[in-house]
């Protein structure tokens, strides 16, 4: 950056550049004037505070983050008359540069050269007040040219860091960060200067932000509530309707007011409804995330130049910061580890999936080294399960690692497949509703009966709204709100509603294993020794370790157990140990052999002097040990070394990975493999255990070195102990739960990390995998695929990461092709896969498949997969908060029952919004056909008010009332419905509402009116015109429009029975549905009231009809009711056929 001529000549810039910390020498940090010198004063390291003006009248301070203290006039103007007004000019002004870039660092672009060039206006200002004549305009040009290069520092050391905070030195880090790390250690005696000035905590908070992740860009509340009242196609054709009645009521001066109203209050009343319950959810998911964030952790800053410690909220940590961590705590934000106890151990599972705990280290770590695998950097969201730290926090909030995974899934969601159903169902209806009200506007202007416009409007759009479902809105919302409430009461949080209507049609649960399959309490079962005696490979129960009869090899390997391990005991409970469930495991075990005493001579006999962590790369971990006088020389010597080995290695982690460093003859490697195996098939897990004997090192050697090409010592030609089996057993209700979701026409599929023949033994043992299943008796591909690993998911991903079948012909071979649809048609388990590969998975299962997917996770590396699946599933306790922001619903429980639960209340649900539908259009056929029979000349059978009367005063609550409908029996019996290919609204749902009950209703409605009633038929036959009736005409008129509509509403109450299950009998089971009957005895009550009521029988021209005539309206009712019983009879009959047939 090249300053302008005139300003890069003065003593201003050495003042400007030193005080904004780009001084490159300590001259140019001093400017003197007038006798007086000004020097830019340093604490440590460089960094820059303040000014010290000296001269011969006294010294004065000027200092950036106490300016305000003297930015006074008359302070100033003091400071000015001991060293001069242009030195204090000078300094003042520097400051006020830097105060100013501090505010432009936080903008960009247009702002952020505004705000530069007000600090060159404050500049001039400061040296105005201090009676230095500086012109304005070059002041303005120093200013944006300081801070363009200040700027440009700031980010580049910034950037920097961020990307390599792992391979600087303390002081590089003190000195990027601008803060204090004198005398670090576990120890707080030698502590004495650490962390930040508490002054600038403030400023570095407006820099930073606060350390939280940006949440999703959420809509105001009242926003997303009109969205609910006015979206949605559904929305838009109801509030058509409204318009279309007030406009006749108000324009043409219709009669009708009360139902664009009811109808008004309906939509309203269904969409604030739902609001409510996603705002209810939404609250809840937030106190989770306020009970995350609410803790609070030690730090270390500076208060007067004094180190002081600190409870402060994890929110409110600042890059460079300096917080001490214990086991059991969450780490913050994104550190450094400066200093840490020996066996410091962190649960990174949250980030990489990998549920070994890693240990932690402050050695710098080697600039080749990948930032997550480095030792000395923990991460926000991880745990820290063994050991304490201090740590420097370099990255908060979005910059951190978990904020920038975070910052990736931030896209849309796929639309539900209730959205899908309804926006179906609105088309069609659409379709309908508009033909019926164009026939019908037809009709009444060729009818005999001369109508005005007004009359033809009105019974035009009368006849498009009785074709609209009114109450499938709030049916809708009142089965999602139902379906919701229970789940929370099985401990499940449903954050968005309609998901849970989406799980019923999941055909595919892709699940983890470890802490949702199983207990994910890892125990040692079996020790598995070779014994050279017998060339064989000898296996016995941990809990009866010498049955096998080798007891020296069993101690043998239990040693290594005991002292290559990354557990600790625990202080806080005596006899127990600290660590990851896999280390904890294997020590337990390994110490009942000796006892706790003699294991604990083992760990003195046998001092630990190095230690490679286990990382998920090299799959092991190697400690090495001084083997120490008496008891130490005897176990070494009596193990086949030399008196003069001075140390010895022991190796352990996966045993492909360590058999590859043992010295094994081929039939002792296939024996050894053979007994892996069998532990595998059994459901365990299995490490494997070797030690080597270190000869020719002084007792002071300093080993290093993290791999076996960079190790100063030999790792090569080891002895191999055994096998350690560890086993996570199934946790309780799994083997139920996978087989009601087998029941359901489901699959559950099995995603983990672990080995493939732990993962199918596992898989075996509750029932993912058949235990029918026989390689044997299938077709080969079915064998070969039923388990895959991830390294074979990594040969064959698409070149596009696109799995439609069409993109896998045209742009893959032909061998990824198949592998890919063999994985979907017969794969149950994933096996060895990393994060990378279970976005994959679920791709494969939607677009080859055509599967509707649920996914289960916990981790930050599982959010893009939740975010793939339709519903994404996150645990509760285990759960991260990126995962659970990514997640439909929330397992508060972490229980696999409870997605069987939710399965079946989303098949409840659709169930029961199938069969309200289904009821509410059975009135539609009748509703309509009498404006078509005036064409012929029969009477008007159903006025406009009536069929709104029926849609809003009975249909609409009947159709609410099968929201309760409990479940049949069958319900989870039958495979999922796909929203795609099965239909909500289906030709068997029109044919049976149109084709078969509304005819039935239409026949005796027809019956009732034209046989029953008197004159109706004589005025067909007669063609009189109603201006021709007499008042006994209009009187019978009326009472057939009254015996029409009676017939109808009884037709209706058996059409709710009929639609209240598909095969059960309903007279069997009578009031099944309370909600229902109640409706039901309200519709007759009402239907009665109307034809009894006498204001009723004006507003609505109905007239008394005799007990006869009201028999004869149970037509329909009686024919419907039978009917039905019979044809479920029929069908529970050819059931039980099948079942018999299937049985033999």
């Amino acid at each position: 950056m090249q300053l302008s001529r005139g300003f890069k000549a003065s003593a201003l810039a050495a003042a400007v550049l030193a005080a904004t910390g780009s001084a490159a020498t300590l001259e140019q940090a001093q400017v003197r004037r007038s006798g007086s010198q000004a020097t830019l004063a340093t604490d440590h390291e460089g960094d820059t505070h303040w000014w010290r003006l000296q001269g011969k009248h006294g010294t004065s301070f000027l200092s950036v983050d106490n300016l305000s203290r003297f930015g006074s006039v008359q302070r100033l103007r003091e400071v000015a008359e001991l060293h001069g007004p242009l030195l204090t000019g000078l300094c003042a002004g520097s400051f006020i540069v830097v105060l100013a870039l501090r505010q432009s660092s936080r903008k960009k672009g247009d702002d952020g050269e505004k705000t530069a060039a007000g600090a060159g206006l404050g500049l001039a200002l400061g040296g105005l007040l201090c009676c230095l004549p500086l012109p304005a305009g070059a002041a303005v040009q120093a200013g944006q040219d300081v801070a363009a290069l200040v700027l440009a520092e700031q980010e580049s050391r910034h950037h920097a860091l961020r990307q390599n905070p792992h391979t600087p030195s303390v002081s590089e880090l003190e000195k990027a960060l601008g803060t204090a790390l004198q005398g670090v250690s576990m120890r707080a005696a030698t502590r004495t200067r650490l962390g930040l000035e508490e002054c600038a905590i403030a400023q570095r908070r407006l820099e930073f932000g606060e350390n939280k992740l940006t949440p999703p860009e959420r809509e105001s509340q009242w926003v997303l509530l009109l969205k609910q009242i006015f979206g949605g196609l559904f929305n838009i054709m109801l509030w058509i309707c409204v318009a279309c009645e007030l406009f006749l009521a108000f324009v043409l001066g219709g009669d009708d007011k009360v139902t664009p109203v009811v109808l008004s209050g309906v939509i309203i009343a269904s969409a604030t409804l739902q609001w409510y319950m996603e705002m209810q959810a939404e609250g809840m998911m937030n106190a989770l995330q306020q009970m995350a964030s609410a803790a609070t952790v030690t730090c270390h800053r500076m208060r007067d130049g004094v180190s002081v410690e600190l409870q402060v909220l994890a929110d409110d940590l600042v890059p460079g910061d300096i917080v001490e961590l214990e086991a059991g705590q969450k780490v913050p934000a994104d550190l450094r580890v400066v200093a840490c106890s020996d066996g410091t151990l962190v649960d990174n599972s949250a980030l990489t999936g990998e549920s070994v705990a890693e240990p932690r280290t402050a050695d710098m770590a080697p600039k080749c080294q990948a930032l997550v695998e480095a030792r000395n950097v923990t991460f926000s969201g991880t745990t820290v399960i063994q050991g304490r730290m201090l740590g420097l926090v370099f990255g908060t909030g979005d910059n951190t690692l978990l904020g920038q995974i975070a910052a990736k899934i931030r896209t849309s969601r796929t639309r539900s497949s209730l959205e899908i159903q309804i926006e179906h169902f609105v088309h069609i209806i659409a379709y309908v509703a508009v033909a019926v009200g164009c026939l019908s506007l037809v009709a009444n202007i060729l009818s005999p009966h001369k109508r005005n416009l007004s009359e033809v409007l009105t019974n035009a759009a009368t006849a498009f709204f009785a074709q609209v479902p009114e109450g499938l809105l709030p049916t809708v919302t009142v089965c999602l709100m139902i379906a919701s409430r229970k789940m929370a009461k099985r401990n499940v949080l449903v954050r968005k509603i309609d998901a849970v209507e989406t799980l019923g049609c999941v055909g595919i649960l892709c699940s983890d294993k470890t802490g949702t399959l199983t207990s994910g309490k890892m125990t040692a079962t079996d020790f598995a020794v070779p014994v050279e005696e017998s060339n064989g490979v000898l296996t016995a129960p941990v809990a009866d370790a010498f049955s096998c009869g080798s007891e020296v090899d069993i101690r043998a390997l239990a040693r290594c157990g005991v002292l290559n391990t990354a557990a600790k005991p625990d202080p806080a409970s005596p006899g127990s140990f600290q660590g990851s469930p896999t280390e904890v495991a294997i020590l337990a075990g390994c110490r009942t052999v000796f006892g706790n005493s003699g294991a604990d001579a083992i760990n003195t006999a046998f001092p630990q002097v190095f230690e490679i962590p286990f990382n998920s790369n090299a799959k092991w971990m190697l400690t090495i040990h001084a083997i120490g006088e008496g008891l130490g020389k005897e176990e070494a010597v009596g193990m086949g070394a030399t008196a003069e080995a001075g140390f010895v290695a022991v190796l352990k982690g996966a045993p492909e990975r360590v058999l590859d460093y043992c010295v094994l003859d081929t039939a002792m490697r296939t024996r050894v493999e053979n007994s892996l195996a069998q532990l595998m098939s059994e459901g365990k897990r299995v490490l494997c255990l070797a030690e080597r004997h270190i000869v020719g090192l002084e007792p002071d050697f300093a080993f290093s070195g993290c791999t076996p090409e960079d190790a100063n010592f030999p790792m090569d030609s080891f002895t191999l102990r055994g096998l350690v089996a560890l086993e996570d057993p199934p946790k309780e209700g799994v083997l139920d739960a996978v087989e009601k979701i087998a029941m359901a026409g489901a699959r559950t599929i099995m995603v983990t990390g672990d080995h493939p023949a732990t993962a199918e033994a596992i898989a075996k043992r509750i029932g993912i995998i058949p235990a029918t299943a026989d390689d044997d008796d299938v077709e080969c591909a079915a064998g070969d695929f039923r388990v895959v690993t991830g390294q074979q998911l990594e040969q064959h991903m698409p070149t596009l990461d696109d799995f439609t079948p069409e993109s896998l012909d045209k742009n893959e071979t032909p061998e990824v092709a198949l592998f890919w649809r063999r994985c979907v048609e017969h794969t149950r388990v994933f096996a060895r896969v990393s994060p990378m590969h279970k976005r994959a998975i679920i791709r494969s299962y939607q677009q080859i498949g055509g599967h509707i997917v649920a996914m289960t996770g916990d981790g930050v590396n599982d959010a893009p997969a939740l975010k793939e699946a339709e519903v994404g599933i996150a645990m509760g306790i285990r759960g991260t908060e990126v995962a659970k922001e990514a997640a439909d619903i929330v397992l508060l429980d972490d229980d696999l029952q409870s997605v069987v639960a939710g399965i079946e209340q989303g098949r409840l649900c659709s169930e029961n919004l199938r069969k309200s539908i289904m009821y509410t259009l059975c009135s539609k056929l009748p509703q309509v056909l009498p404006t078509f029979a005036e064409l012929i000349g029969i009477p008007s059978a159903l006025t406009a008010a009536q069929v709104l009367l029926i849609d809003i005063g009975t249909d609409i609550w009947t159709a609410i009332a099968f929201a309760c409908q409990p479940a049949e029996g069958e319900l989870m019996r039958r495979k999922p419905r796909h929203p795609q290919r099965d239909r909500m609204v289906d030709g068997s749902v029109l044919f049976y509402s149109y084709g078969y009950v509304g005819i039935v209703q239409s026949v005796a409605c027809w019956v009732v009116f034209m046989g029953v009633m008197p004159k109706m038929y004589e005025f067909f036959a007669l063609q009189k015109h109603p201006t021709e009736y007499s008042v006994a005409d209009t009187v019978a008129d009326s009472a057939g429009m009254t015996a029409y509509y009676w017939t109808l509403v009884l037709g209706q109450v058996g059409a709710a029975l009929a639609c209240t299950t598909t095969r059960q009998s309903a007279l069997w089971k009578w009031a099944p549905n309370k909600w229902l009957t109640l409706c039901i005895v309200m519709e007759l009550l009402l239907a009665l009231l109307v034809i009894m009521w006498s204001p009723l029988q004006q507003l609505f021209k109905t007239r008394e009809l005799t007990f006869c005539q009201l028999a004869a309206g149970t037509t329909g009712f009686v024919i419907i009711t039978l009917a039905e019983e019979a044809r479920k009879g029929w069908l529970r009959w050819q059931d039980r056929a099948d079942r018999k047939v299937q049985e033999a």
